[in-house]
C-alpha cells in the first residue's frame, strides 16, 4: 500500500523488543533446559568425516548481526502531507482532496450496498449461493487481509515514530496532525473492510467477489497513487517538491518495545480474521437453513389452457381440460430439491397445506398438491405434479408443466417473468410470483398491519373488509349482497359459522364469524326457492355452482369445502351452470358472464358460451352491488321506481339464474 511495508516494520519492531525484553534466542533456550547450553550435534558418516553442513561451526550469537529490516521511513502517501506541510498550503489541500475522494467513494459503495435492503434482510442476502462461490467467500477472507495494509500501517507509525523522532527529522512537522493522520489510516482500512464484507455476504458468484474487491483496492491506494503522480511532476513542481523532501528518504531510530506491543501488532490480523470468518459463518448458516428464503409465495400463471392434460388416476391415465389459473394461489415452502427450496400448493379456502389425513371422507379425489422447484437437468424453475403429465410417456425433464427460462438463481422470486406453458404445444404466459412477506403496511397495500412474523393482518371494518395475503382484495359494506340485472334473486356473502358449530375445528376451520373464502376472494351464496347457488372464484373466473341438496352440516360439505379445489373437484364439468369473463375483481360484480351450453369437441375447451347481459352487451355486466341499488332507488320518486320495476319484470321474465 505504501512506502512503509508493514511487514519491515513489524519484523523490525519485534527484534528490537525481543532485544529490550530480552528475549534472545540463546537465553530462551538456555531458560527452558534449566540453564544448560544445548551440545552441537555432530554427525559422522562411516570414513569419519562430517556432513557438509557440518563442515564449519555455528558462530555465536554475538557475532551474527542482528536482521532488522528495512529502515524506518515515511509513508509515500499523500496522508503524510497532512503533517509535514502547512495547513492552507497546496499539498495539504491536495492530501484532503485525495482523502476527500478516497472517503467518498468507500461511503458511496456502502449506501449502495445497503441501498434496498427490507426489515427483514436489511443486508440483502442472497437466499443462497453455490458451492464454488461459498468456498470463494472464505478464501477472498485470507486475500483481502493480505491486501489491508492501512491499519497495521497506522499502528506502527504510531508506535515506532516517537515525538522526538519525527521532530528530529522534520521540526516544522505536527505531531498531532502525525496521529491523527494514523487514526484516519486505521478508520480507512476499516472502512474498507466494511464494504468487503459486504461485498462477500451479497455475492451470488465468484467473479463479483473478485471483481468487486479489486475496484475497492483501487480506490484504497489513491493516496498512494497520488503521491507517485505528484513526485513525476504530473501535478506541477510544488506539488513534485513537497513530495520530495529529504524528510521521506530519512531513517528513524527503532524504540524499545515489548512483548506487550508485539502482541498487539500480531492480534490485529487475528483478531479481524476472527470477525470475518465468524460474520461469514453466521451468514452460511442461515442461508443454508433456508434463513433468507421465502417461506410462502403467491402464484399466478395467467388463464392458459391445456384441453388434453393427461391424469393419473388409480395407475390409468383420463385426459381432462387444465386450466392452469386453477393452480394460482398460495405455495408454501417444504424443504429442498436439488439445492433449492421446494414449495407445495396450499389450500384454496385458508392457505393452510393440504394433507390426505384431513380429506377422509371426501366424495372427491384426495387432492395432492402441485409443486414449484428447480430442475437441475434444463436449469430452470418448473411448475409440475406427479399425477398430470403432458402424455402418458412424458419423460422430459422434472415432467414440466410450466418452465421458467435458463437460470442458476437460488430465489424463484428472480424467475418471474415470461414462462413456457405446455398447451398441447409449446406456448408462453406471464407468471407473475410474489413473496407473502411483508417489512411495512406499504407491503400490505396500506389495508392491514404488517406483524412481527412477516404476515399481513387484513382490516375489517367501516364498512370495508380486506382479504389476501397482501389484503389485495376488498369488499364493502353495499356489495355483500348483489343482485342480477336480470332476474329476480339475490345472493350474499356466507359465513362458516352458518353452517355448524360442530366440528369445525377437526377439520382445521376456525369457529367464529368468518366469510367463506376460496383462492382469497369470498364465496356468495342463494338459497331461494329450495335452491342452493353458489358463486365461486376459481383462480381467475367466477363459476355460478348449483349447489342443491346439499348439506353443509354434514361430514362431506366440510371436507370439500376446506380442500375445494377446481382441478381435482372437476367443478366446471360436473356442477358450473355459467361462467364469468376472466377476472381479478374482489366480487362479480363488473364482469360479463355467459351461461354454458352444449360441451364436446365441437365447441371451445369450456364449451357454448352465450351472453347473459341485458340486451347481450359486452362490458354490461351481470351483477350489481345490492346497497347501492338501494340507495339510488331510495332517492328515486315513488311512481319512477314502480314503472321501472314493471319494466324489468316484463324484459327479464323467464330467464334463469346463474
Amino acid at each position: 500500500m505504501s512506502a512503509l511495508k508493514f511487514r519491515s516494520i513489524y519484523s523490525s519492531s519485534i527484534d528490537s523488543a525481543e532485544s529490550q525484553c530480552n528475549f534472545s534466542k540463546a537465553s530462551y533456550s538456555k531458560s527452558l533446559r534449566g540453564g544448560e547450553p544445548v551440545p552441537e550435534a555432530a554427525a559422522a558418516d562411516s570414513d569419519g568425516t562430517k556432513d557438509s553442513f557440518d563442515d564449519e561451526k555455528e558462530p555465536k550469537s554475538s557475532d551474527i548481526k542482528e536482521y532488522r529490516g528495512d529502515p524506518i521511513k515515511l509513508p509515500e502517501s499523500t496522508h503524510s502531507l497532512f503533517f509535514v506541510s502547512p495547513f492552507c498550503s497546496a499539498p495539504s489541500m491536495f492530501a484532503w482532496g485525495i482523502a476527500a475522494l478516497s472517503v467518498g467513494c468507500m461511503a458511496l459503495a456502502l449506501i449502495n450496498a445497503l441501498d434496498g435492503g427490507t426489515n427483514l434482510n436489511p443486508l440483502k442476502v442472497p437466499v443462497n449461493i453455490s458451492s464454488a462461490t461459498r468456498g470463494a467467500q472464505y478464501l477472498s477472507i485470507f486475500v483481502i487481509l493480505l491486501m489491508e495494509e492501512e491499519i497495521p500501517t497506522g499502528l506502527a507509525q504510531m508506535r515506532l515514530i516517537t515525538f522526538v523522532g519525527l521532530h528530529s527529522v522534520c521540526p516544522k512537522a505536527s505531531y498531532k496532525k502525525f496521529l491523527a493522520c494514523n487514526v484516519f489510516r486505521i478508520l480507512m482500512g476499516y472502512l474498507f473492510l466494511v464494504n468487503v464484507l459486504l461485498v462477500l455476504i451479497q455475492a451470488e458468484d465468484v467473479l463479483t467477489i473478485f471483481y468487486d474487491v479489486l475496484a475497492l483496492q483501487f480506490v484504497q491506494q489513491l493516496d498512494d497513487i497520488g503521491f507517485r503522480l505528484a513526485r513525476l511532476d504530473v501535478f506541477g513542481r510544488r506539488m513534485q517538491r513537497a513530495c520530495t523532501m529529504r524528510w521521506f528518504d530519512a531513517e528513524f531510530e527503532y524504540q524499545k518495545g515489548c512483548y506487550k506491543q508485539i502482541m498487539m501488532l500480531k492480534s490485529v490480523y487475528f483478531i479481524n480474521m476472527g470477525l470475518f470468518i465468524a460474520a461469514m459463518v453466521v451468514i452460511s448458516a442461515r442461508q443454508m437453513r433456508g434463513f433468507y428464503q421465502c417461506k410462502e409465495i403467491t402464484l399466478d400463471v395467467g388463464d392458459g389452457i391445456l384441453e388434453e392434460a393427461f391424469v393419473r388416476i388409480n395407475d390409468n391415465f383420463e385426459t381432462w381440460v387444465l386450466v392452469y389459473s386453477y393452480f394460482n394461489g398460495v405455495f408454501i415452502k417444504d424443504g429442498t430439491y436439488a439445492g433449492h427450496p421446494l414449495y407445495k400448493e396450499a389450500r384454496k379456502f385458508d392457505r393452510q397445506p393440504y394433507r390426505p389425513d384431513n380429506q377422509a371422507g371426501s366424495m372427491f379425489p384426495v387432492v395432492i398438491p402441485a409443486e414449484i422447484k428447480y430442475c437441475d437437468e434444463i436449469r430452470a424453475w418448473v411448475l409440475t405434479h406427479e399425477n398430470i403429465l403432458k402424455s402418458e410417456n412424458d419423460d422430459s425433464s422434472c415432467q414440466w408443466l410450466l418452465k421458467s427460462p435458463e437460470t442458476t438463481s437460488f430465489d424463484v422470486l428472480d424467475a418471474a417473468g415470461r414462462w413456457d406453458m405446455w398447451v398441447g404445444v409449446l406456448g408462453t404466459t406471464d407468471v407473475s410470483i410474489t413473496c407473502n412477506r411483508c417489512s411495512e403496511s406499504a407491503d400490505c397495500n396500506l389495508n392491514g398491519e404488517c406483524s412481527d412474523d412477516g404476515r399481513c393482518i387484513c382490516d375489517s371494518g367501516k364498512g370495508v373488509n380486506y382479504f389476501g395475503s397482501h389484503c389485495e382484495v376488498k369488499l364493502r359494506d353495499e356489495c355483500k349482497t348483489v343482485i342480477p340485472e336480470v332476474g329476480n334473486y339475490t345472493v350474499s356473502i356466507e359465513h362458516t359459522s352458518s353452517w355448524s358449530n360442530n366440528n369445525l375445528a377437526e377439520k382445521g376451520i376456525e369457529s367464529k364469524d368468518d366469510i367463506w373464502q376460496e383462492y382469497s376472494r369470498p364465496v356468495f351464496s342463494s338459497t331461494d326457492n329450495n335452491q342452493r347457488w353458489s358463486l365461486v372464484y376459481s383462480g381467475s373466473r367466477w363459476f355460478g355452482m348449483n349447489l342443491t341438496g346439499t348439506d353443509v352440516t354434514s361430514e362431506q360439505w366440510l371436507v370439500g369445502v376446506s380442500n375445494y379445489h377446481a382441478f381435482w373437484y372437476r367443478a366446471y364439468a360436473y356442477n358450473t351452470i355459467f361462467v364469468s369473463d376472466p377476472t381479478k375483481e374482489s366480487s362479480p360484480v363488473g364482469v360479463d358472464w355467459y351461461r354454458i351450453g352444449e360441451r364436446g369437441d365441437q365447441f371451445g375447451p369450456l364449451g357454448a358460451l352465450s351472453p347473459v347481459q341485458l340486451y347481450n352487451q359486452t362490458g354490461r355486466g351481470f351483477f350489481r352491488c345490492a346497497g347501492h341499488v338501494q340507495n339510488k332507488n331510495a332517492s328515486a320518486p315513488a311512481r319512477s321506481l314502480s314503472t321501472f320495476d314493471r319494466k324489468l319484470t316484463t324484459i327479464l321474465r323467464g330467464h334463469g339464474r346463474p
